[in-house]
């Protein structure tokens, strides 16, 4: 049975990563998600759509796909992004965007209501074939997620129940409910749909 991830699991993850690594440790893999921006065609790299007052869920999501393995683009962390948000902005995230193999919206409460993330959305959906996005819901501390009705036309990442502390790529996976379909992250990652 498959599971979305909640705060809690994060949270878990988290200390004991800083628990096993050392907190300079952790602090690192964060940093060295800056030079992920750098690369200019990023096959297997997933474009993390958040809100930008989700910062500290977004740094645990990174310590979560370091341990799978998985690159992802955050535009915050890309020191080529704009000090002040700008026109520029809009550009360099919608060539981020399709130059990603992959498009993550991070569902959150905060991100439900940021309208760059609804914009971010939506030109995904335009610009990437339905296989290549999904919608990691982020449960709240009391376990409850509502989110907007077009969120369901996406497929969603789920993980394997049976700890979450020791999860590996191959337990986290993409349920696509509208084909009654679920696949690896690995596979989802590897398929090459463009």
């Amino acid at each position: 049975m498959s599971e979305r991830i909640s705060q809690t699991n994060l949270r878990r993850l988290y200390n004991l990563e800083e628990k096993s690594l050392g907190k300079e440790r952790v602090n690192e893999i964060i940093r060295e998600i800056r030079n992920i921006g750098d690369k200019e065609k990023n096959s297997r790299t997933i474009f993390l759509c958040h809100s930008h007052l989700d910062k500290l869920i977004v740094r645990k999501i990174i310590l979560f796909f370091n341990r799978l393995s998985v690159d992802i683009y955050v535009d915050w962390m890309d020191s080529a992004m704009p000090k002040v948000t700008n026109r520029d902005t809009a550009v360099k995230i919608k060539e981020k965007i399709e130059n990603c193999s992959r498009f993550l919206f991070l569902a959150t409460y905060s991100a439900l209501k940021s309208k760059w993330c609804d914009w971010e959305l939506g030109l995904a959906y335009s610009l990437k074939d339905e296989e290549e996005l999904a919608i990691l819901p982020i449960e709240s501390k009391s376990g409850k997620w509502q989110g907007s009705e077009y969120l369901k036309l996406y497929p969603v990442m789920l993980f394997l129940q049976n700890g979450f502390e020791f999860v590996t790529a191959g337990k986290v996976t993409i349920r696509n409910d509208n084909k009654n379909r679920e696949t690896s992250l690995i596979q989802w990652l590897e398929n090459n749909n463009s």
